[in-house]
């Protein structure tokens, strides 16, 4: 089956939308990752391994893995601002309610 270019164009179009809205809230609120989050997100994740030290030593040395972890406390910071800033109703509604819309 050929796979027309199209049926990713609206998921393409959304992903670049949300990465702009991401880039201007980072930069309108100083939402970029410190070295402090940075190194202690790879701490956290390094206390899952035998050799912890080890870990942290490995990702603190390569830059690529630093960019991946710089990126994903980027968005963490993202999502715990939008939450500080959203207003949040809390609403009782019956489970077959909101399994079928």
């Amino acid at each position: 089956l050929p796979i027309s270019p199209d049926m990713f164009a609206e998921q393409a179009d959304r992903r670049v939308r949300i990465g702009l809205i991401m880039s201007e809230l980072v930069k309108a609120n100083t939402l970029q990752a410190t070295g402090e989050q940075v190194r202690a997100w790879v701490e956290e994740f390094a206390k899952a391994y035998e050799n912890p030290d080890q870990v942290v030593k490995h990702y603190l040395s390569d830059r690529n893995r630093l960019a991946d972890v710089e990126a994903m406390v980027v968005e963490e910071n993202v999502v715990n601002y939008v939450l500080s800033k959203a207003k949040v109703t809390e609403k009782q509604v019956p489970f077959d309610e909101l399994m079928n819309g």
